[in-house]
């Protein structure tokens, strides 16, 4: 399923996919070693994972949960964000993402997302997607 994602490394935020109900839903995990480059320069010797890239994690898993077949890859643009970030994330980190689609117009796909450390929530909010199907 990963391989329907138009992402590839390093820009692939995903590490595994958990479950997926294809058009409604999907949780996965990105685990953050903390030798990532980006750690490099982002808070140097107390490093902070950057919450652009936890909301690109639940962008991508979204994409993949918005699709309504689990078999064909889609593109997915972010075209609005409404996250909070509740909590800081620090490497090592497990973080577990869960989108579910709230609404469907047109394109355009509305998902509620989470991601927590642990049964700590540290985002949340929604996400709209503008979709469209690619050949394969």
């Amino acid at each position: 399923m990963l391989s329907n994602l138009p992402h590839r490394p390093p820009f692939v935020f995903l590490t595994s996919l958990l479950s997926l109900k294809p058009g409604h839903s999907g949780s996965g995990e990105w685990h953050v070693s903390g030798h990532e480059d980006f750690f490099r320069g982002h808070f140097p010797g107390d490093p902070i994972v950057p919450g652009v890239l936890i909301t690109e994690a639940l962008a991508q898993l979204s994409g993949l949960a918005s699709a309504t077949d689990s078999s064909s890859p889609a593109t997915a643009r972010l075209a609005h964000v409404d996250v909070k970030f509740l909590e800081s994330v620090r490497p090592p980190a497990v973080i577990r993402l869960n989108s579910a689609v709230r609404g469907v117009l047109g394109s355009l796909t509305m998902c509620d997302v989470t991601a927590q450390v642990g049964f700590t929530v540290v985002a949340r909010g929604s996400l709209t997607l503008a979709i469209s199907e690619v050949s394969k």
